[in-house]
């Protein structure tokens, strides 16, 4: 395993409405017989020391994985920031010994198995904070490293008002890191019923 695990905390982005998906947890939903959700585990356990869930739903599909799970500390489903800060604030006081989060939505399947290593690699190399993936020129602002110290900052962001993700980023020392893939886009998500389809498409060509 990679000698940097012990660095990373990494989070599960679930704290969502899933609207365009009907509601509900969408990293429940099936294609090929088994769950978004499960699919995003077996990519992170191993390039991570701990793993925490955010979420905002009181929903008992967590329980059997027993890993924490976190809601938003700042009310009001303000985004993927609140839960951002909501794990910044988790690792904190419990794991204060971890340095960085990574955080992943809880909506792509086919995340990389080195995400982690790479971006701690370019946060090391470059001396940024944040490091936030891109695949083919398209930034995934959920989809990122944090040095765990910001908290501070920007628990006074979201209570000034702050929302978007990379308004809040480029404030700071960030820096990008790629993931080409010739084939399918490692951070295609899923936000639509239609989407599965797509996802079992791409995991029947290029995956199974």
């Amino acid at each position: 395993m990679q000698e940097n695990k012990n660095n990373f905390c990494t989070v599960m982005l679930t704290g969502g409405l899933s609207s365009r998906m009907g509601g509900g947890i969408k990293s429940f939903e099936q294609f090929n017989n088994k769950t978004i959700f499960d699919r995003i585990l077996e990519k992170i356990i191993p390039q991570a020391k701990c793993i925490i869930i955010n979420s905002n739903e009181d929903n008992s599909k967590f329980d059997k994985y027993n890993f924490p799970v976190i809601k938003d500390k700042i009310k009001g489903h303000l985004g993927p920031l609140a839960g951002i800060h909501a794990s910044l604030h988790w690792i904190k006081f419990n794991m204060p010994e971890v340095e960085w989060l990574v955080s992943v939505p809880s909506d792509t399947p086919f995340l990389p198995i080195n995400l982690a290593d790479k971006l701690f690699i370019k946060a090391k190399n470059n001396k940024k904070k944040i490091i936030i993936a891109s695949c083919n020129d398209k930034i995934h602002p959920v989809i990122g490293l944090w040095k765990c110290d910001l908290l501070e900052d920007l628990e006074v962001s979201l209570n000034k008002g702050m929302r978007k993700i990379m308004l809040w980023v480029e404030r700071h020392a960030f820096d990008t890191e790629n993931f080409d893939h010739n084939f399918y886009d490692p951070f295609f998500n899923i936000n639509f019923k239609e989407d599965l389809i797509q996802a079992k498409e791409i995991e029947d060509k290029y995956i199974l």
